[in-house]
C-alpha cells in the first residue's frame, strides 16, 4: 500500500448503505465539467457507489466532475459523479459524490482495494445478517 493511501479507522459495523464505503486517504485529481484545469484534494471515504472528498475548490451540489482518485501508487482509477452535498471543514470543501455510468471493471477494483485495506471488516460486511442462517 502506497503512504498516499493510508489506511484510517475502518468504516463502521452500523453503516446500512448498500454499497458500504472504506476510510481511505487517497490523492484525487477533479475536473469541473467544461473545465480543463484540474483541482486536487483527496479521499476520506469511497465505495462503488460514491465518495467523499475534501479539496480546494468548492464545488455546487449538483454539479457533474470527472474525479482520477490514486488507490495506489501503480492504480488510477477516472470516475464521472454528480456532486450530492457541499460543506465547509475548517478551510476546506469537503463534498459527497455518487459515482454514475461506472464500469465493472471500475467497481472490481474499488472492491479490490477495499478488501486488501481490511479483509475481515469486508467479509464481515458483506454476510452481515448471516450469523444464524442455516443453524
Amino acid at each position: 500500500m502506497s503512504p498516499e493511501s493510508q489506511n484510517l479507522p475502518a468504516m463502521e459495523d452500523n453503516d446500512m448503505r448498500y454499497f458500504p464505503r472504506w476510510e481511505v486517504s487517497n490523492r484525487v485529481s477533479y475536473y469541473l465539467e467544461g473545465e480543463n484545469r484540474p483541482h486536487h484534494g483527496e479521499t476520506r471515504d469511497i465505495s462503488c457507489a460514491g465518495a467523499c472528498i475534501s479539496g480546494v475548490q468548492e464545488i455546487l451540489p449538483h454539479q457533474k466532475i470527472k474525479v482520477t482518485i490514486e488507490l495506489s501508487n501503480h492504480v488510477k482509477i477516472d470516475l464521472k459523479a454528480n456532486v450530492l452535498w457541499v460543506k465547509t471543514e475548517g478551510d476546506r470543501p469537503v463534498m459527497g459524490l455518487t459515482f454514475y455510468d461506472t464500469p465493472d471493471t471500475t467497481q472490481d477494483l474499488i472492491l479490490k482495494h477495499a478488501f486488501e485495506l481490511d479483509r475481515d471488516r469486508f467479509v464481515r460486511h458483506l454476510f452481515k445478517g448471516w450469523e444464524n442462517v442455516g443453524s
